[in-house]
Protein backbone atom coordinates (compact mmCIF):
# COMPACT_ATOMS: atom_id res chain seq x y z
CA UNK A 1 0.00 0.00 0.00
CA UNK A 2 1.79 2.96 -0.97
CA UNK A 3 2.09 5.54 1.38
CA UNK A 4 0.92 9.41 0.43
CA UNK A 5 3.32 12.25 0.15
CA UNK A 6 2.39 14.39 3.11
CA UNK A 7 3.84 10.60 5.26
CA UNK A 8 6.80 10.31 2.97
CA UNK A 9 7.68 14.11 3.77
CA UNK A 10 6.92 13.18 7.64
CA UNK A 11 9.32 10.32 7.42
CA UNK A 12 11.90 11.80 6.07
CA UNK A 13 12.05 14.85 8.78
CA UNK A 14 11.99 12.04 11.20
CA UNK A 15 14.88 11.00 9.59
CA UNK A 16 16.98 14.19 10.08
CA UNK A 17 15.80 15.05 13.35
CA UNK A 18 16.63 11.53 14.92
CA UNK A 19 20.44 11.90 12.77
CA UNK A 20 20.59 15.48 14.88
CA UNK A 21 19.70 14.41 17.89
CA UNK A 22 22.42 11.56 17.91
CA UNK A 23 25.39 14.17 16.62
CA UNK A 24 23.70 16.53 19.57
CA UNK A 25 24.15 13.77 22.81
CA UNK A 26 27.84 12.67 20.95
CA UNK A 27 29.46 15.97 21.53
CA UNK A 28 29.08 16.54 25.88
CA UNK A 29 31.16 13.14 25.26
CA UNK A 30 33.22 14.42 22.42
CA UNK A 31 33.75 17.52 25.64
CA UNK A 32 34.84 14.94 28.00
CA UNK A 33 37.44 12.57 26.20
CA UNK A 34 39.01 16.42 25.27
CA UNK A 35 39.46 17.32 28.71
CA UNK A 36 40.36 14.09 30.40
CA UNK A 37 43.29 14.04 27.78
CA UNK A 38 44.88 17.60 28.93
CA UNK A 39 48.30 16.60 30.17
CA UNK A 40 49.09 18.36 33.94
CA UNK A 41 51.75 21.11 33.92
CA UNK A 42 54.96 19.78 33.94
CA UNK A 43 57.46 19.94 37.08
CA UNK A 44 60.52 21.14 35.36
CA UNK A 45 57.94 24.14 34.32
CA UNK A 46 56.79 24.43 38.05
CA UNK A 47 60.41 24.79 39.29
CA UNK A 48 61.03 27.39 36.08
CA UNK A 49 57.94 29.49 38.11
CA UNK A 50 60.15 29.43 41.43
CA UNK A 51 63.28 31.45 39.59
CA UNK A 52 62.44 34.64 40.17
CA UNK A 53 62.12 33.61 43.50
CA UNK A 54 65.91 32.49 43.61
CA UNK A 55 66.72 35.50 41.69
CA UNK A 56 65.57 38.21 43.82
CA UNK A 57 67.80 36.03 47.06
CA UNK A 58 70.91 36.37 44.78
CA UNK A 59 70.17 39.65 44.12
CA UNK A 60 69.79 40.74 47.99
CA UNK A 61 72.54 38.65 48.64
CA UNK A 62 75.49 40.55 46.31
CA UNK A 63 76.03 43.21 48.03
CA UNK A 64 77.28 41.47 50.85
CA UNK A 65 80.84 40.22 51.12
CA UNK A 66 79.71 36.59 51.94
CA UNK A 67 79.31 35.69 48.42
CA UNK A 68 76.88 33.28 46.76
CA UNK A 69 73.85 32.12 48.38
CA UNK A 70 74.24 28.87 47.25
CA UNK A 71 77.30 28.12 49.06
CA UNK A 72 75.78 28.90 51.92
CA UNK A 73 74.26 25.70 52.24
CA UNK A 74 77.53 23.95 52.05
CA UNK A 75 78.07 21.86 55.65
CA UNK A 76 81.11 22.94 57.43
CA UNK A 77 82.91 21.10 60.30
CA UNK A 78 86.01 23.07 61.95
CA UNK A 79 87.54 21.40 64.68
CA UNK A 80 90.52 23.38 66.81
CA UNK A 81 92.39 21.64 69.71
CA UNK A 82 93.28 24.81 72.46
CA UNK A 83 94.69 22.31 74.88
CA UNK A 84 96.19 18.50 74.67
CA UNK A 85 92.11 16.77 75.01
CA UNK A 86 90.90 19.98 74.90
CA UNK A 87 89.09 20.51 70.85
CA UNK A 88 86.28 23.01 69.80
CA UNK A 89 83.88 21.97 67.46
CA UNK A 90 81.87 24.31 65.49
CA UNK A 91 79.41 22.52 62.94
CA UNK A 92 76.84 23.68 60.67
CA UNK A 93 73.12 22.16 61.34
CA UNK A 94 71.74 20.89 57.93
CA UNK A 95 69.24 23.59 56.37
CA UNK A 96 66.52 22.02 54.07
CA UNK A 97 67.24 22.68 49.92
CA UNK A 98 64.47 25.02 50.28
CA UNK A 99 65.70 27.73 52.52
CA UNK A 100 66.48 30.95 51.27
CA UNK A 101 69.71 32.05 53.50
CA UNK A 102 70.27 35.95 52.38
CA UNK A 103 73.74 36.17 54.16
CA UNK A 104 75.51 33.86 57.26
CA UNK A 105 73.96 35.20 60.25
CA UNK A 106 71.07 33.41 58.68
CA UNK A 107 73.50 29.84 59.03
CA UNK A 108 73.22 27.96 62.11
CA UNK A 109 75.56 25.92 63.85
CA UNK A 110 76.62 24.06 67.01
CA UNK A 111 79.35 25.44 69.12
CA UNK A 112 80.89 22.66 71.28
CA UNK A 113 83.50 22.24 73.58
CA UNK A 114 84.53 18.45 74.18
CA UNK A 115 86.88 17.74 76.71
CA UNK A 116 88.77 14.26 76.85
CA UNK A 117 86.53 12.94 73.95
CA UNK A 118 83.51 14.09 75.84
CA UNK A 119 81.22 16.90 75.29
CA UNK A 120 80.92 19.10 78.18
CA UNK A 121 78.87 22.33 76.67
CA UNK A 122 77.31 22.81 73.50
CA UNK A 123 74.97 25.86 71.84
CA UNK A 124 73.48 26.95 68.88
CA UNK A 125 74.82 30.04 67.40
CA UNK A 126 74.81 32.01 63.89
CA UNK A 127 77.44 31.60 61.44
CA UNK A 128 79.14 34.36 62.04
CA UNK A 129 78.83 34.49 65.87
CA UNK A 130 82.53 32.76 66.20
CA UNK A 131 84.22 33.57 62.43
CA UNK A 132 87.04 36.19 62.58
CA UNK A 133 88.24 35.29 59.19
CA UNK A 134 88.48 39.09 58.69
CA UNK A 135 90.16 39.97 61.48
CA UNK A 136 93.58 37.97 61.43
CA UNK A 137 94.92 39.38 65.30
CA UNK A 138 91.68 37.92 67.40
CA UNK A 139 91.82 34.65 64.95
CA UNK A 140 95.46 33.95 65.83
CA UNK A 141 94.71 34.88 69.67
CA UNK A 142 91.66 33.17 70.35
CA UNK A 143 90.20 30.91 71.19
CA UNK A 144 92.79 31.12 74.52
CA UNK A 145 93.46 28.61 77.62
CA UNK A 146 94.85 29.56 80.55
CA UNK A 147 95.76 27.11 82.79
CA UNK A 148 94.80 27.25 86.47
CA UNK A 149 96.02 23.73 87.91
CA UNK A 150 96.12 19.82 86.70
CA UNK A 151 91.99 19.73 87.00
CA UNK A 152 91.11 23.06 85.50
CA UNK A 153 92.18 26.41 83.57
CA UNK A 154 89.76 29.52 81.80
CA UNK A 155 88.82 28.86 78.34
CA UNK A 156 88.36 32.12 76.38
CA UNK A 157 86.56 32.51 73.46
CA UNK A 158 86.03 35.20 70.93
CA UNK A 159 82.22 35.91 69.52
CA UNK A 160 80.82 38.84 67.39
CA UNK A 161 78.11 41.17 68.97
CA UNK A 162 77.18 43.79 66.64
CA UNK A 163 77.23 47.01 66.95
CA UNK A 164 79.04 46.54 69.49
CA UNK A 165 83.20 45.67 69.69
CA UNK A 166 84.38 41.68 69.87
CA UNK A 167 83.50 40.07 73.67
CA UNK A 168 85.11 37.08 74.83
CA UNK A 169 83.11 34.21 76.39
CA UNK A 170 85.22 33.08 79.57
CA UNK A 171 84.66 29.22 80.12
CA UNK A 172 85.67 27.66 83.83
CA UNK A 173 86.66 24.62 84.01
CA UNK A 174 87.11 22.59 87.14
CA UNK A 175 87.27 18.63 87.26
CA UNK A 176 86.19 17.95 83.92
CA UNK A 177 82.81 20.60 83.94
CA UNK A 178 82.17 23.60 83.22
CA UNK A 179 81.41 25.15 86.76
CA UNK A 180 80.73 29.20 85.39
CA UNK A 181 80.77 31.26 82.45
CA UNK A 182 81.51 35.26 82.11
CA UNK A 183 82.07 37.90 79.20
CA UNK A 184 84.63 39.87 79.13
CA UNK A 185 86.42 42.20 77.13
CA UNK A 186 88.56 40.93 73.87
CA UNK A 187 92.45 41.35 74.38
CA UNK A 188 94.48 43.20 71.28
CA UNK A 189 97.76 41.15 71.49
CA UNK A 190 99.87 38.35 73.14
CA UNK A 191 100.22 39.05 76.56
CA UNK A 192 103.26 41.32 77.90
CA UNK A 193 105.06 42.33 81.43
CA UNK A 194 103.63 45.95 81.19
CA UNK A 195 104.52 46.65 84.75
CA UNK A 196 107.60 44.81 84.69
CA UNK A 197 106.66 42.83 88.40
CA UNK A 198 107.41 39.70 86.57
CA UNK A 199 104.16 38.61 85.05
CA UNK A 200 102.99 39.13 82.41
CA UNK A 201 99.10 41.21 81.12
CA UNK A 202 96.71 41.38 78.62
CA UNK A 203 95.33 44.62 77.43
CA UNK A 204 91.97 44.99 76.20
CA UNK A 205 89.05 47.90 75.29
CA UNK A 206 85.30 47.36 75.66
CA UNK A 207 84.67 49.57 72.82
CA UNK A 208 85.55 51.68 70.36
CA UNK A 209 86.87 55.00 70.60
CA UNK A 210 85.72 58.05 69.08
CA UNK A 211 86.19 62.23 68.06
CA UNK A 212 84.13 65.01 67.72
CA UNK A 213 83.99 68.87 67.77
CA UNK A 214 81.72 70.53 69.68
CA UNK A 215 79.62 73.86 69.08
CA UNK A 216 82.93 75.89 69.70
CA UNK A 217 85.41 73.69 67.71
CA UNK A 218 86.74 71.92 70.55
CA UNK A 219 88.13 68.18 69.89
CA UNK A 220 86.58 65.80 72.26
CA UNK A 221 87.04 61.52 72.92
CA UNK A 222 85.18 59.12 74.29
CA UNK A 223 86.32 57.50 77.58
CA UNK A 224 86.92 54.31 76.55
CA UNK A 225 89.72 52.95 79.15
CA UNK A 226 92.11 49.95 78.31
CA UNK A 227 91.95 47.38 81.34
CA UNK A 228 94.91 45.13 82.14
CA UNK A 229 94.60 41.24 83.05
CA UNK A 230 97.30 39.66 84.94
CA UNK A 231 97.93 36.45 84.78
CA UNK A 232 97.81 34.87 88.05
CA UNK A 233 97.97 31.15 88.87
CA UNK A 234 94.53 31.04 89.87
CA UNK A 235 93.48 32.56 85.99
CA UNK A 236 93.18 36.55 84.90
CA UNK A 237 92.52 38.95 87.21
CA UNK A 238 92.35 42.78 86.28
CA UNK A 239 95.66 44.71 87.82
CA UNK A 240 93.81 47.89 89.05
CA UNK A 241 96.72 49.60 90.01
CA UNK A 242 98.52 48.78 86.78
CA UNK A 243 95.02 50.12 84.72
CA UNK A 244 94.51 53.00 86.94
CA UNK A 245 98.05 54.39 86.13
CA UNK A 246 98.00 53.43 82.03
CA UNK A 247 94.40 55.64 82.09
CA UNK A 248 95.83 58.53 83.93
CA UNK A 249 98.47 58.46 80.94
CA UNK A 250 96.17 57.78 78.55
CA UNK A 251 93.60 60.35 79.54
CA UNK A 252 95.06 62.69 81.96
CA UNK A 253 91.93 61.55 84.24
CA UNK A 254 90.54 58.86 85.69
CA UNK A 255 87.19 58.17 85.42
CA UNK A 256 86.47 54.71 86.13
CA UNK A 257 87.04 51.34 84.56
CA UNK A 258 84.08 51.08 82.57
CA UNK A 259 83.37 53.64 79.16
CA UNK A 260 81.31 56.33 79.11
CA UNK A 261 78.75 57.76 76.64
CA UNK A 262 77.46 60.44 78.32
CA UNK A 263 80.76 61.99 79.01
CA UNK A 264 84.13 62.68 77.03
CA UNK A 265 87.49 64.22 77.04
CA UNK A 266 89.08 67.23 75.54
CA UNK A 267 91.49 65.99 73.46
CA UNK A 268 93.84 69.10 74.36
CA UNK A 269 93.59 67.64 77.92
CA UNK A 270 95.44 64.48 77.02
CA UNK A 271 98.72 64.28 77.82
CA UNK A 272 100.85 64.83 74.53
CA UNK A 273 102.52 61.60 75.01
CA UNK A 274 98.89 59.36 74.93
CA UNK A 275 98.20 57.17 71.85
CA UNK A 276 95.05 59.21 71.99
CA UNK A 277 96.96 62.22 69.76
CA UNK A 278 98.18 59.70 67.35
Amino acid sequence: MPFPPFCSLFGALLVCALLTGCESKKAPATAETSASTVEPPQLPDTATMHAPVADTAVAAAEPLPSGDVASFHEAFETRKEVAPGLVIVEKSVQQPATAIIHDPWDIKETFSIVLNGRIIYRDTATGMTYDFSAQPEIRKLYPMWIPTGQMGGELLVAFNKPPSKELARRYFIQNHQIVRIDTILTFDGPAKDWDHDGKQEFKGALAYSELWDDEQGKRWTTYDPTLYFEIRPTGLVMDSALTKQKIKEEYGVFMGFNPSEKSGVLLSKIPRGSRRHE
